[in-house]
């Protein structure tokens, strides 16, 4: 998608006397619907609809009022599975970090690593749609709207999943590469083959890799296979990305952190 010089801008940070202007975007009718807030100071200004869309290729199309939060269902179009989150993901990217808005995350999908994805990729919260308390909801899309940020139960929560799991080590590509081979069943001669390489130097990568992570294999026994699989690197972590398209553990950790902080 390409951005279009038409398309609406985010407005900036609303004041304390300003409502909230946010546009929903979900294929579910119902969570299309006006919010409302409760009692209390968030609910003095308000929090205005200006505009409701079942898809990301209509908004973009038709909306030109501007707002200054995009709430987003993650999988759209009847998308479910991986390829839904990718999708989103994708849409994510495009409206928050090539035209500017201010996008919340409103799905069902709870796990951490679509959380991840949708952070790393330029999202400011992101709430559950089986969340109890109706509140949450709006409460967070004020949030956004004037501070640019929301710490919300399942952001919490994937950030503590996925901290536990965490480790600030880049592997170099053509150690994860090597590591994600073992990982498959191939042995050192056949990764060697198959990647031109000596088997010297596949023996080195596994040198490296020993180094790096020797303690926590021998603790946990774990082999070069498993270890691929908790570090994340084999397919099918993290929505299935390509090897060498997911973000890296840490860079999660960090733009999780941002929005995971206590409120004063």
């Amino acid at each position: 998608m390409n951005p279009d010089p038409r398309q609406t801008s985010c407005l900036p940070p609303a004041t304390a006397d300003q409502p909230v202007r946010y546009v929903a975007i979900d294929d579910e009718p119902r969570y299309r619907l006006p919010l409302e807030l409760g009692g209390g100071p968030a609910a003095e200004a308000g929090i205005e609809q200006v505009g409701n869309y079942p898809d990301v290729e209509t908004f973009l199309a038709v909306h030109r009022e501007p707002c200054h939060v995009v709430v987003l269902d993650l999988c759209l179009n009847r998308r479910t599975g991986d390829d839904a989150v990718l999708h989103g993901v994708r849409a994510i990217r495009h409206l928050s970090g090539e035209l500017g808005h201010r996008v919340l995350v409103h799905t069902a999908d709870p796990r951490p690593e679509p959380v991840a994805r949708c952070v790393s990729a330029g999202a400011l919260g992101y709430v559950s749609k089986y969340d109890d308390d109706p509140a949450v909801l709006p409460l967070a899309v004020v949030e956004i709207g004037r501070r640019g940020q929301v710490c919300s139960r399942v952001l919490t929560e994937a950030l503590a999943r996925l901290a536990e799991q965490c480790r600030d080590v880049r592997l170099s590509a053509p150690l994860e590469e090597t590591l994600r081979l073992l990982d498959s069943g191939l042995t050192d001669a056949q990764i060697a083959e198959r990647r031109h390489l000596s088997p010297r130097t596949v023996e080195d990568h596994k040198r490296k890799i020993l180094m790096i992570f020797g303690a926590e294999m021998e603790e946990r026994h774990l082999g070069f296979g498993k270890l691929a699989h908790e570090l994340g690197v084999a397919q099918g972590d993290l929505v299935n990305d390509p090897p060498g398209s997911r973000p890296v553990r840490g860079v999660i950790r960090k733009s999780l952190s941002r929005l995971w902080r206590p409120r004063g």
